[in-house]
């Protein structure tokens, strides 16, 4: 093939609409034809810049060169698919015959320009495709979100009902934990009765640290008793269920401390919130 017949198939090059043979060839062109190298750039240029076009849904035109060339190329293929002249039947010549052949062996203007608009279908659709994709994950991602949500807030709700059947069943008690001068607005209630079931509704502590969480104590004879550990969320509040031991059915108070999150066996100090029996 000679060097325009190379420089017709560049454009589809650019958007891999060429088939295995045709792209060697071109590629061992390429190697010697500055030119060729040139005009090819401009293509994947022009390429790159429509799928990004697709993308943002900006509208992108080709630069001036490779638009008058696709033009020329358009007209080209027209004249030379244009039908004879009427009029009586002329002689043709062999070498005629033979051009006529090696156009029909290049790539014509039709199918340069098929290949291109078939490339640029192919974008369009690649990248309506990824837009749909990053939808669909970010309402995956606000669907896991709302599910947390929710489930955070039922969890909040069943802790509040317990809190209100422990409240209202006979013999049942109620104390108030104050803020030390740690946690000055912080403050908490424990409601528990007489079989020993616990909860604990706290406001106002900041959020412990990684590997950290609060510890609720029971402080009967004298001495601490451990109970379970919870820790806050964003607004400070948070919430426990816990059970009373038997030597702690009848408290002298409470108190919270902040201990390592799998909690421990001796209060480690400063107390963030304490209380006396109301």
């Amino acid at each position: 093939m000679v060097h325009e017949e190379y420089n017709e198939m560049l454009p589809a090059m650019a958007l891999g609409a060429l088939d295995i043979e045709d792209a060697r060839a071109a590629d061992a062109h390429l190697k010697t034809c500055v030119e060729c190298q040139a005009f090819l750039a401009e293509w994947e240029d022009t390429a790159a810049a429509l799928a990004f076009a697709a993308l943002e849904e900006i509208p992108l035109e080709p630069s001036p060169r490779v638009r008058s060339r696709i033009l020329e190329a358009i007209r080209t293929g027209a004249a030379d698919e244009a039908p004879p002249q009427k009029g009586g039947q002329k002689r043709v010549e062999p070498s005629k015959v033979i051009a006529f052949h090696d156009r029909q062996s290049r790539w014509s203007a039709a199918q340069t320009w098929g290949a291109i608009a078939a490339g640029l279908v192919l974008l369009a659709l690649l990248a309506s495709l990824l837009v749909l994709w990053r939808e669909n994950q970010r309402t995956k991602q606000e669907l896991a979100r709302l599910s947390n949500q929710v489930r955070d807030a039922e969890e909040q709700l069943s802790r509040e009902r317990q809190a209100i059947e422990i409240v209202a069943a006979p013999g049942a008690h109620m104390a108030e934990l104050i803020g030390t001068n740690v946690v000055p607005n912080a403050h908490a209630t424990v409601a528990y009765d007489p079989s020993g079931r616990a909860v604990l509704l706290a406001q106002g502590l900041p959020a412990p640290p990684p590997g950290k969480a609060y510890q609720l104590w029971f402080i009967a004879g004298g001495k601490p008793l451990p109970g379970r550990v919870f820790i806050t969320d964003a607004s400070g509040a948070g919430t426990l269920n816990d059970h009373l031991p038997a030597q702690a059915l009848n408290p002298a108070g409470f108190a919270i401390t902040l201990e390592p999150e799998s909690g421990v066996q001796t209060p480690t100090p400063p107390i963030y919130l304490s209380s006396k029996m109301s």
